[in-house]
């Protein structure tokens, strides 16, 4: 063997570099999400932070993140310990009594792992593989679940807002109506519904600062910030509502395609496999070691081949290659899982997405404006003495509780492009719901409002 091919061989014993493990995986993430995982996350923490800003401050400033791009040097690590050409031991026997002292030196070399290097190469390049992708994997849900986090926070200060004019009409309303109770012009159950519904009103105030503290702390939670960091600012708005339906025709093909869980769960098998073909070749073969001997004597040293043989009486290879091929076979069966898992996740995610954009459009189009109308009506006979206040309140709650309904419906929407987005990137989110739980349900109408 030439000088050259020994150092090739030492060479592709070694473990890759940290960076080199990496690099594949911050590429994908950027050819995926448009994100450098180097990017400087403290520039986007000082100004308000948008939707596209709560994404790279995941992916580059969370712990999380930190921990699974570290990872990948285990993989390395154990992808350099399949490429070794196994071990090289020195012997020395030295036998000095007698009238013919001597001294042996063995240097052998255990061919069994030169026989399995190929396929425990492919092990560990197939487990490097796999760590790769679940590190992407993980980059990318941290990426999605900041933009829940962010819409949520969003939903909840548009949601607040809405609870403050809700609050002021009412107040005003109560307002007018014990003045005019004072004055005799209407009954004590009027001033009575009247303060009712303004303190109710009052309570879903309250209810709403409450969302919007808890969100933000769930999207200081997404982002990894504490302490000084979150005292950050909201950018932007909740996302309008869009003017077609999403295209989801071929969401669950897509999803399957780009799945990075079917990525690792086929490297997981592949693994697998080589590393149940190495156990099998070793179970067979008995130990082998191959080198060279120099014996020094009286006459000085003579040098020859060595060769050494170890016939075990009693040995765990063969239970450990059992133990490799049935891995394999659940490897098998796993990736078989994740895949109809993920086309189930596909199918309902079409399912809320589609759901959800038609309840923001009917609300949007068609409820909201009904209310809107009824209120305008109910102004114009009010103003012509045949409405009274409490009809005009009554119309004023509903168009609340409608608008109320649409942003809900909105965040759902949102939330659901979200998930879909995510799959198309090639990862599964498992449902959640809103942070604020008010943006879901509204209780401001008054007992016997109607």
């Amino acid at each position: 063997m030439t000088r050259l091919s020994v150092l090739a061989l030492a060479l592709a014993a070694c473990a890759p570099s940290v960076g080199a493990v990496q690099a594949p995986v911050h590429r994908l993430i950027y050819d995926r999400i448009g994100v450098g995982v180097g990017d400087d996350s403290a520039i986007r923490l000082a100004r308000p932070i948008t939707r596209a800003d709560a994404v790279v401050i995941a992916v580059a400033h969370h712990p999380r993140a930190a921990a699974a791009r570290a990872a990948l040097g285990i993989a390395a690590g154990e992808l350099g310990r399949r490429r070794g050409l196994g071990h090289t031991e020195v012997e020395l026997e030295a036998r000095l009594t007698g009238d013919d002292p001597s001294v042996d030196v063995a240097v052998v070399h255990d061919v069994v792992e030169l026989i399995t290097a190929a396929p425990r190469r492919a092990a560990g390049e197939a487990q490097l593989a796999a760590a790769q992708a679940r590190a992407a994997s993980e980059l990318l849900l941290l990426a999605a679940r900041a933009e829940l986090a962010w819409l949520d926070a969003a939903a909840a200060v548009a949601q607040r807002a809405l609870a403050q004019d809700a609050f002021d009409t009412l107040a005003a309303a109560a307002e007018l109506t014990e003045r005019i109770a004072a004055s005799g012009g209407t009954t004590e159950l009027a001033r009575a519904r009247a303060a009712s519904a303004r303190e109710l009103a009052r309570v879903e105030l309250t209810r709403a600062d409450v969302a919007v503290a808890q969100a933000r702390i769930a999207l200081d939670d997404a982002l990894g910030l504490s302490g000084d960091a979150t005292g950050w600012q909201l950018g932007d708005q909740l996302p309008p509502l869009p003017a077609a339906a999403p295209a989801l025709d071929d969401l669950e093909a897509d999803a399957v395609a780009r799945s990075l869980a079917l990525v690792a769960a086929g490297a997981d098998r592949r693994a697998a496999a080589s590393d149940a073909r190495a156990r099998t070749i070793a179970a067979w073969l008995p130990g082998l070691a191959l080198g060279a001997v120099g014996e020094h004597g009286a006459d000085g040293w003579t040098v020859g081949p060595a060769l050494r043989v170890g016939i075990p009486l009693w040995s765990g290879d063969a239970g450990d290659a059992a133990a490799a091929r049935a891995r394999t076979a659940v490897a098998t069966a796993q990736q078989g899982a994740v895949e109809l898992e993920l086309r189930a996740a596909a199918r309902a995610a079409q399912t809320e997405a589609r759901a959800a954009y038609q309840e923001a459009r009917h609300l949007a189009d068609v409820v909201v404006p009904l209310t809107r109308h009824v209120v305008a009506e109910t102004v114009r006979h009010y103003n012509a003495m045949n409405a009274s206040p409490f009809e005009l309140l009554a119309a004023r709650r509903d168009q609340a509780m409608a608008e109320q309904a649409a942003l809900a419906a909105r965040l759902r929407l949102a939330r659901a492009e979200v998930v879909v987005a995510a799959l198309r990137h090639g990862v599964t989110l498992a449902p959640t719901a809103p942070v604020a739980a008010s943006l879901t349900t509204t209780s401001t109408s008054a007992p016997g409002a109607h």
